[in-house]
């Protein structure tokens, strides 16, 4: 569960989600609430209503991060246009070209999580030790986890121009001519030029993988470019900091505004990308399930798994009356079997309090025939064991009437 501890923290600590449901906010309003935000955004209202508590909590989320920086938020949703303006040119080879870069697109994401594991707290490092951090990441996210969104969007720019395009041509292109052509072409040059610095993201790539930058006693000396044209800044540790935080807030608007359009086009995609086997990290998938609760008024206490069992603790942070509340843990069955792939699944409900209030498992055999199709997503809720906590009695399963 260890790994899984900071998804979990950033779920209780940097989201308004439990906190609402504290206040008497119900979990229907909170499904209304994330609609409302992204309604703006989707073409397709069905989509949206399908996927606004199964895959668009996290995307809210970061939604409503980006707000809070304006120039950001602008940037998304001008990225968000270019999507759009591409699939009114040519819908058929946009989707395809957004197909051919979902590998790479979920590449980016296992990396991101591993850059997310491996980040350290800087302020207590001295300035050549905080100077190396924040080079590692500023690499990281520049090269690893932003080239592949700013290649398919380049490929979307072209296409809104009426260019050839390739998939091959473009991932033959050096991550500099992919930024020069998006500041000539794309219409948002600020968005490839983070300021105030007035230094390219292929740039910032260069400095922190030449490792081109000196601690001066408490500044930061950083150089780019070839001789004799060669620049120079000077920045405070702050300053530094800033970059790292600027760098990867443009990921998280080339991130978003792929992500949304990918949702918002879900059926075109599945029929496209059904060949293609890509496998989504654990700590995604947990992301996803992990805010899903959250957005229905439920915090994750504990998971434990293993090949032969998953066990899922959750309590209640709203208001609502518990034996109304507590059938909903079995919902969670089915979704914690997805992730875990575990023998036997069991969900444990507590009460707003803490007190332990129900308990219901089912097997991964039931599971999966409902995966594959072979048995009805219904009988899970029959075939399902239930235990009252507080009586300490089996609860029947359903049945028809």
């Amino acid at each position: 569960m260890n790994k899984y501890e900071r998804i979990l923290s950033s779920i209780k600590e940097q989201t308004p989600l439990l906190k609402m449901f504290e206040r008497g906010v119900k979990p229907e309003e909170v499904r209304a609430a994330i609609i409302e935000l992204l309604e703006p955004y989707f073409d397709n209202r069905d989509v949206l209503e399908r996927f606004a508590i199964e895959a668009l909590v996290p995307e809210s989320i970061n939604l409503l991060k980006l707000k809070e920086e304006r120039p950001f938020f602008e940037m998304l949703e001008k990225c968000l246009y270019t999507y759009h303006c591409a699939k009114v040119k040519d819908s058929e080879t946009c989707f395809k070209c957004c197909a051919d870069w979902q590998p790479k697109i979920v590449e980016s994401v296992c990396k991101c999580w591993s850059v997310s594991h491996l980040e350290v707290d800087k302020d207590g490092l001295e300035i050549q030790e905080f100077l190396h951090e924040c080079l590692s990441n500023i690499g990281d996210v520049v090269e690893g986890l932003m080239k592949p969104y700013l290649k398919v969007l380049l490929q979307q720019i072209r296409i809104i121009r009426g260019s050839k395009i390739t998939f091959r041509e473009i991932e033959n292109l050096d991550l500099g001519g992919i930024v020069n052509e998006l500041i000539e072409t794309s219409g948002y040059p600020d968005l490839f030029i983070p300021g105030p610095w007035g230094i390219r993201l292929n740039q910032w790539r260069n400095i922190a993988y030449h490792h081109s930058a000196r601690a001066e006693r408490d500044e930061i000396i950083c150089w780019w470019g070839k001789q004799p044209d060669i620049k120079e800044i000077e920045l405070s540790r702050g300053e530094m900091l800033e970059v790292v935080h600027t760098n990867y807030e443009v990921y998280r608007v080339l991130h978003l505004a792929y992500t949304l359009f990918f949702i918002d086009n879900a059926k075109e995609f599945k029929r496209l990308c059904s060949s293609l086997k890509v496998e989504v990290r654990g700590e995604a998938e947990f992301l996803s399930f992990a805010a899903g609760l959250a957005s229905l008024g439920f915090e994750i206490v504990e998971l434990e798994k293993s090949s032969d069992e998953a066990r899922l603790v959750v309590k209640d942070v709203s208001n609502l009356e518990p034996d109304e509340r507590r059938y909903h843990a079995s919902q969670f069955l089915f979704p914690l079997w997805h992730m875990t792939r575990s023998k036997k699944v069991i969900t444990e409900y507590r009460e707003k309090d803490d007190t332990p209030n129900l308990l219901v498992s089912i097997s991964s055999t039931i599971c999966e025939k409902i995966f594959n199709g072979e048995l009805e997503p219904l009988t899970l809720a029959k075939r399902m064991e239930m235990l009252d906590l507080k009586t300490k009695k089996i609860i029947p399963a359903w049945k028809d009437s």
